[in-house]
């Protein structure tokens, strides 16, 4: 009794030295159900340029109306496909542009969020032949000191189109066209708009000094309310 009352205490022991291993269940991504049933999941609301060599992180948001987006956490984004002078980085998530890519190539990309999917598009250029590709936005103090109102938006693209806004709100832009930059001239040529001014010349000198963009107020005209400010333009 003895002999067996001291194998049962032994094994007991050796219970509580070793306890079984607990396998914790995979733990499902946080946050990756659609917010809403309407809408969609986009890259982004403005094609980005890109230069050789850059490397683009890349993060989903969903859409339910045009303009107004809300971030979607980068571990939902799967499948993520391109093609085009480009690669995938580690993870799946992240674009490694090529250091020899091609002025004006185009980047083509795919992914999944759950059973949804997304698409988009880059395109790549050489900042010393197109200097003013990016956003660019009028300091909000500075202008408001002289009494103007700000452009906050100006968009340059590596394909020659441009858009002008003085306050953005979801997809909404004063106007937007073409443009031509050739020995510090600018000229724009709007297409559509839904505020194309009057007394717009459309056509000036700019100055690239510094990181600043200085352009004449009288280039792209007045506001409909206020009138132009004369601050250099920031990225």
């Amino acid at each position: 009794m003895k002999k067996s009352g001291f194998c049962l205490a032994g094994l007991l022991l050796a219970a509580c030295a070793n306890p079984p291993e607990e396998r914790a269940a995979p733990a499902a991504p946080v946050g990756c159900a659609p917010p809403s049933e309407f809408g969609g999941y986009i890259f982004w609301l403005e094609p980005p340029a890109v230069l050789p060599g850059a490397s683009i992180d890349l993060t989903p948001w969903f859409t339910r109306r045009p303009g107004m987006v809300e971030p979607v956490p980068p571990a939902c984004l799967e499948d993520v496909a391109i093609s085009g002078p480009a690669t995938l980085g580690p993870g799946g998530r992240t674009i490694l542009i090529d250091a020899d890519a091609a002025p004006g190539a185009a980047i083509q990309l795919q992914g999944r969020v759950g059973e949804s999917s997304l698409s988009g598009r880059m395109l790549v250029y050489l900042e010393e032949a197109l200097p003013l590709v990016g956003t660019w936005a009028q300091p909000e103090a500075a202008c408001a000191a002289s009494g103007a109102e700000p452009v906050r938006e100006l968009i340059f693209h590596p394909d020659g189109t441009f858009s002008l806004t003085w306050t953005p709100f979801e997809i909404y832009k004063d106007y937007w066209g073409g443009y031509a930059f050739e020995d510090g001239r600018l000229q724009l040529s709007p297409e559509d708009g839904n505020h194309i001014p009057a007394d717009a010349a459309f056509t000036g000198t700019a100055e690239l000094v510094g990181g600043a963009l200085r352009l004449p107020p009288g280039l792209f005209g007045s506001p409909r309310q206020g009138t132009a400010c004369a601050e250099p333009f920031s990225r």
